[in-house]
C-alpha cells in the first residue's frame, strides 16, 4: 500500500485556506492513506474557548469532511487528521478518517496536555476502523506517550497507526518507534512545521514526521520544512517483524494475554 504524510505550516485560524492548500497539493496524487497534522484546519494555539468556537464543527455537518471527501475521491485513498469538534456543547480534538464515501471513523483525543484541558474534553473510546483491506488505528500527539493505548489498538487488530501531531519537543519522535516495535504495526506520524503565538510568546514546531515499520525502523523521517511523502509498505509484515520473529513466531498470543480497558 502507498501511505504517507503531508507535513506543512498550518495557516492559523483560516479553515478555507488550509483546505484549499491541502487540495492543491494532493489533487494529482494517488495513495491509499495520508496523515495530516493535528488541528490542520485552524492551528493549535487558542487562548480561549470563544476564539476556538468559530472553527469547531459537528461531524454530521462538516465542511472539512465534505471537502476532504472530494479530495479522497480524486486520490483513491483515505485521509486522516484532527479538527475541533463541537458535540452537545463540548469541544473535542477529534481525529477524522475520510474516504470517497465520507466520514468512516473518528476518535477523540484521550490524553490532553494541560494547555488543551482549558479548551477540550477528553475522549473515552479507542477503536480501529477499516478502509478497503487496511485496519487503521488512531493516536493524536500526546496519546502516543501511553503504552496501553497503543496496545489496545494492537488487540483490536491495527495494522497501521496514524498519529497526527503538533509538538515542538524531541521526546515524541523517540517514543513512536517504540510503539511500532512493541506492537508490530506500522506508524505514520505527521507533525506540522512553522510556529504560533502562545499567549504572546512565539513557539516553533519541529516537523520530523515519520513512517516507521513493524521492527521500529524509520523508513522515512522528515526535516523541519514542508514535505509531502509517500512510501510503499507491505501489510504482510504486521505481526511478523524480521528481528522479532527470531524470538517468537506468535506475537499475537503474547499480546492476547492482556485485557486493556479505558475508564
Amino acid at each position: 500500500m502507498r501511505a504517507g504524510f503531508f507535513q506543512y505550516d498550518v495557516i492559523s485560524k483560516d479553515r478555507d485556506a488550509n483546505l484549499e492548500y491541502i487540495a492543491s497539493k494532493l489533487r494529482t496524487e494517488q495513495f491509499d492513506l495520508l496523515v495530516l497534522p493535528e488541528l490542520f484546519t485552524c492551528g493549535y494555539a487558542f487562548d480561549t474557548r470563544e476564539q476556538l468556537l468559530p472553527f469547531a464543527e459537528t461531524l454530521d455537518n462538516s465542511e472539512t469532511i465534505r471537502r476532504l471527501t472530494a479530495v479522497a475521491a480524486l486520490c483513491g485513498g483515505c485521509i486522516t487528521g484532527t479538527i475541533p469538534e463541537l458535540c452537545e456543547g463540548l469541544l473535542y480534538n477529534t481525529a477524522i478518517v475520510v474516504n470517497d464515501t465520507g466520514l468512516i471513523a473518528y476518535q477523540r483525543k484521550i490524553h490532553l496536555p494541560d494547555y488543551e484541558k482549558r479548551l477540550y474534553t477528553s475522549g473515552e473510546a479507542i477503536k480501529v476502523c477499516k478502509h478497503k483491506d487496511i485496519t487503521i488505528g488512531i493516536m493524536t500527539c500526546f496519546d502516543c506517550w501511553f503504552a496501553p493505548l497503543g496496545a489496545k489498538l494492537k488487540l483490536q487488530g491495527a495494522e497501521v497507526v496514524c498519529h497526527s501531531a503538533c509538538f515542538g519537543g524531541d521526546v515524541t519522535p523517540r517514543i513512536l518507534p517504540i510503539r511500532a516495535l512493541e506492537n508490530q504495526y506500522f506508524v505514520i506520524s505527521c507533525n506540522r512545521v512553522g510556529g504560533e503565538l502562545f499567549e504572546g510568546i512565539w513557539e516553533s514546531y519541529r516537523g520530523e514526521s515519520q513512517i516507521i515499520d513493524v521492527d521500529g525502523n524509520i523508513l522515512y523521517k522528515a526535516g523541519n520544512e514542508e514535505e509531502l511523502v509517500f512510501v510503499n509498505i507491505d501489510l504482510k509484515e504486521v505481526g511478523n517483524p524480521r528481528f522479532g520473529s527470531l524470538i517468537t513466531s506468535d506475537f499475537t498470543s503474547e499480546h492476547e494475554k492482556y485485557r486493556i480497558d479505558i475508564f
